[in-house]
């Protein structure tokens, strides 16, 4: 396979069907496509092995009850941009870091375990960066959707249920701890290593291991999401609008972006706006539509500004090429081993 190239249709298949159900059975997946388990995992390695695609520990529904999360928009200096960029991405807290259209040179999303280790890291990593103009810092208050709901729809729908997971048994709140914060870093590197490396890699059963995952999965604190390369995207742009909407309407308005299907991310904030929707279009047009239903949903909002994406240079922890392939993992630090929850 020539990783320069556009990624044949058979793999967007097992993409999509690894967005709906990030650890399926090769043999399920295999079933919905008509393949066999073996040509699928040997495909699905070379795309992980070339960096096309990838499976990682992701921020869940209730993550904010767990964890901290805050958006961050920056200006810098020409001189000292690619500088910057290359420090922000070895930042581990800074999850997903882009290169910006609009009044800010650079959009990125920051995660903590706790609210203090979030106000360090937003008051004492800016200092040492070169070339920083200007710095914005909204906190998340709610999440609507996350990337991780995100589907490319390239299954048809009957084959997308045959490969959807059953939901796990729900399970309630409890307090994160050192062997969670392990099973997540080693998930990081290889999202659907087995439940022996895993339990291997952290001094426990498999069993132990398998356990200890499918409860924070069913807990919502974290969830698992497929992610790719420039070249799976079929021609999706990112678009982000960062939205100030009155109070009595913004859980409506974060629901009606949520229930888009392009939409990647739809979040309330704190700061002097409210709501910040990332989108996929085709063309920058479509996003005048979004704002005229927004208009006639929620008279009185504003649009505080519009961002398209110039590149992408790390996501959710995957230090990404020119071409948006993943070469390094950094794993988030979504809970810590000292959290002291």
């Amino acid at each position: 396979m020539n990783d320069s190239a556009m990624i044949a249709e058979i793999d967007l298949e097992i993409v999509n069907a690894l967005q709906i159900n990030p650890r399926a059975d090769w043999s399920r997946v295999a079933d919905a496509l008509g393949l066999s388990g073996p040509t699928v995992a040997r495909r699905w390695n070379a795309l992980a092995g070339q960096g096309q695609a990838w499976i990682t520990p992701s921020p869940g529904q209730r993550y904010l009850s767990a964890g901290w999360s805050a958006f961050i928009h920056l200006s810098s200096t020409p001189d000292r941009s690619e500088e910057l960029l290359e420090q922000l991405c070895a930042e581990p807290a800074f999850a997903t870091v882009s290169l910006v259209t609009g009044s800010h040179d650079i959009f990125m999303d920051c995660f903590a375990s706790s609210h203090r280790e979030l106000i360090d890291i937003v008051t004492g990593s800016f200092p040492r960066l070169p070339g920083i103009t200007h710095r914005e810092v909204v906190f998340v208050t709610n999440l609507y959707r996350q990337a991780s709901e995100w589907r490319s729809g390239t299954l048809e729908p009957a084959r997308a249920r045959q490969v959807s997971a059953e939901p796990l048994p729900e399970q309630a709140g409890y307090s994160p701890d050192r062997l969670d914060a392990a099973l997540l870093a080693e998930l990081a590197n290889d999202g659907r290593a087995s439940w022996a490396d895993l339990g291997a890699a952290c001094g426990v059963s498999p069993q132990t291991a398998r356990r200890r995952v499918e409860r924070f999965l069913a807990a919502g604190y974290i969830s698992l999401r497929c992610d790719t390369a420039t070249s799976a995207q079929q021609g999706l742009r990112e678009v982000t609008l960062v939205l100030n909407v009155p109070a009595h309407f913004v859980d409506d308005v974060g629901r009606y972006f949520a229930a888009l299907p392009n939409c990647r991310l739809s979040a309330q904030v704190l700061g002097a706006q409210n709501l910040v929707v990332t989108l996929w279009v085709r063309d920058y047009l479509e996003v005048q539509t979004y704002e005229r239903e927004l208009a006639e949903r929620a008279p009185g909002s504003a649009v505080i500004s519009r961002q398209a994406v110039v590149r992408t240079y790390k996501r959710l922890g995957h230090v990404l090429d020119e071409s948006g392939r993943s070469r390094q993992v950094i794993p988030l630090p979504l809970w810590r081993d000292d959290s002291g929850r």
